[in-house]
Protein backbone atom coordinates (compact mmCIF):
# COMPACT_ATOMS: atom_id res chain seq x y z
CA UNK A 1 0.00 0.00 0.00
CA UNK A 2 1.13 3.50 -0.59
CA UNK A 3 1.52 5.69 2.43
CA UNK A 4 2.04 9.00 2.92
CA UNK A 5 2.05 10.16 -0.60
CA UNK A 6 -0.03 13.17 -1.90
CA UNK A 7 -2.77 12.30 -4.07
CA UNK A 8 -3.28 15.16 -6.75
CA UNK A 9 -5.98 15.84 -8.65
CA UNK A 10 -6.18 17.91 -11.97
CA UNK A 11 -10.14 17.97 -13.21
CA UNK A 12 -10.79 19.02 -16.97
CA UNK A 13 -12.19 22.60 -17.27
CA UNK A 14 -15.95 21.33 -17.44
CA UNK A 15 -15.43 19.40 -13.98
CA UNK A 16 -13.70 22.41 -12.57
CA UNK A 17 -16.63 24.44 -13.64
CA UNK A 18 -18.56 22.19 -11.64
CA UNK A 19 -16.66 22.05 -8.55
CA UNK A 20 -16.28 25.47 -8.79
CA UNK A 21 -20.06 26.51 -9.05
CA UNK A 22 -21.06 24.30 -6.57
CA UNK A 23 -18.38 24.91 -3.94
CA UNK A 24 -19.69 28.71 -4.19
CA UNK A 25 -23.22 27.32 -3.62
CA UNK A 26 -22.22 25.83 -0.42
CA UNK A 27 -20.32 28.07 0.78
CA UNK A 28 -16.80 25.85 0.51
CA UNK A 29 -13.65 26.13 -0.27
CA UNK A 30 -13.16 23.82 -3.78
CA UNK A 31 -10.18 21.76 -2.13
CA UNK A 32 -12.66 21.31 0.86
CA UNK A 33 -16.00 20.22 -1.17
CA UNK A 34 -13.52 18.23 -3.50
CA UNK A 35 -12.45 15.78 -0.36
CA UNK A 36 -15.78 15.75 1.10
CA UNK A 37 -17.00 14.64 -2.40
CA UNK A 38 -14.14 12.15 -2.25
CA UNK A 39 -14.69 10.51 0.88
CA UNK A 40 -18.39 10.27 0.27
CA UNK A 41 -17.32 8.18 -2.77
CA UNK A 42 -15.62 6.26 -0.86
CA UNK A 43 -17.77 5.62 2.10
CA UNK A 44 -20.69 4.94 -0.28
CA UNK A 45 -21.49 0.80 -1.17
CA UNK A 46 -22.72 1.76 -4.54
CA UNK A 47 -20.43 4.11 -5.93
CA UNK A 48 -17.97 1.29 -4.84
CA UNK A 49 -19.51 -1.49 -6.36
CA UNK A 50 -20.14 0.60 -9.30
CA UNK A 51 -16.24 1.98 -9.58
CA UNK A 52 -15.39 -1.84 -9.28
CA UNK A 53 -17.15 -2.74 -12.04
CA UNK A 54 -16.73 -0.22 -14.41
CA UNK A 55 -13.18 -0.32 -14.56
CA UNK A 56 -12.77 -4.69 -14.19
CA UNK A 57 -11.58 -4.64 -10.50
CA UNK A 58 -9.24 -7.68 -10.68
CA UNK A 59 -10.84 -10.44 -7.86
CA UNK A 60 -7.45 -10.27 -5.68
CA UNK A 61 -7.75 -6.91 -5.22
CA UNK A 62 -11.41 -6.06 -4.90
CA UNK A 63 -12.37 -3.60 -2.24
CA UNK A 64 -14.42 -6.11 0.27
CA UNK A 65 -15.92 -4.11 3.26
CA UNK A 66 -18.86 -4.16 5.75
CA UNK A 67 -21.38 -1.78 7.08
CA UNK A 68 -21.23 -1.13 10.94
CA UNK A 69 -23.67 1.30 11.94
CA UNK A 70 -23.36 4.03 9.87
CA UNK A 71 -19.72 3.66 8.96
CA UNK A 72 -18.03 1.90 5.63
CA UNK A 73 -15.13 -0.52 6.85
CA UNK A 74 -12.90 -1.92 4.17
CA UNK A 75 -11.67 -5.46 5.18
Amino acid sequence: MIEGKRIGLTPDDDTKAKLIRLSIACKKHPTTLALELVRLCVNNPNIIEFVQRQYGADERFRVRYRIEGDAVIYD
